[in-house]
């Protein structure tokens, strides 16, 4: 399937590992010009790749710099956690603060510097990255929060700018295996338990996977999906 992305500039926040990182490969492979960015050299392509905190002070600027004049007809987020460890219910607003700017308010920014661009060209895709947090209440309270609060911002910008050809979608990933990880480190029998309770399809989901239905999201194919959430997870309960 021709995607109609061959030639497009995708600009793919934190790209050095997991779903960001094979979403960078797949979209190059689909023949758009791929600039990555992430706080983690070893993963980058060196001819363009840009190692950079984009929480620190003044991110966002320096990143408009930094893209320069190849302004992004893609953005993919794959930023995103619980910032710091802050994880209790219990934990300060100021704290939950920080956990909803990793996962949003920086997005929003990005993606504000790079908007009027798409609309000036009737074009342009942007896809988020949320959780099954959302879809089946679990995890920790400031995170999930934040990718409630994500959901929203997708449904309701994607009414502004969709009429401009710029389509704002979000997927949301269930279990994706990622090495190290507690849940992923877990013995046979507690995997299988796992699977029991919660994993209909018995296995985790790849990131690979993941990536296709990015890519699809990024191209010419998402052009009557505005403000889609994309559930990628297994029949996860």
């Amino acid at each position: 399937m021709d995607l109609g992305i061959n030639g497009k500039v995708a600009l793919v926040l934190g790209a050095s590992r997991g779903i960001g990182l094979a979403v960078a490969d797949e979209l190059t492979r689909e023949g758009a010009v791929v600039l990555e960015v992430a706080r983690s050299a070893p993963r980058l392509h060196p001819e363009r790749g840009f190692q950079f905190d984009l929480m620190s002070v003044g991110a966002v600027e320096q990143l408009v710099r930094w893209v320069g004049n190849l302004p992004p007809d893609i953005i993919y987020h794959a930023v995103g956690g619980s910032w710091d460890g802050i994880k209790a219910v219990s934990s300060p607003a100021i704290e939950w603060a920080e956990v909803w700017r990793y996962n949003l308010g920086l997005a929003i920014d990005i993606n504000n510097a790079f908007l009027p661009g798409m609309v000036a060209k009737k074009w342009g895709r942007i896809v988020h990255t949320s959780s099954d947090a959302v879809k089946n209440a679990i995890g920790y309270a400031p995170y999930a929060s934040a990718k409630f609060a994500l959901e929203g911002y997708v449904k309701v910008a994607s009414k502004e700018f969709s009429k401009d050809n710029v389509i704002i979608s979000a997927i949301s990933p269930g279990p994706i295996y990622t090495q190290g990880r507690y849940l992923y480190s877990r013995s046979e029998d507690e995997t299988q338990t796992y699977f029991d309770h919660h994993l209909p399809i018995r296995r985790f989901g790849r990131a690979e996977e993941v990536a296709k239905i990015v890519a699809l999201l990024c191209s010419e194919c998402a052009s009557f999906m505005p403000g889609s959430i994309v559930d990628v997870q297994g029949g996860s309960r």
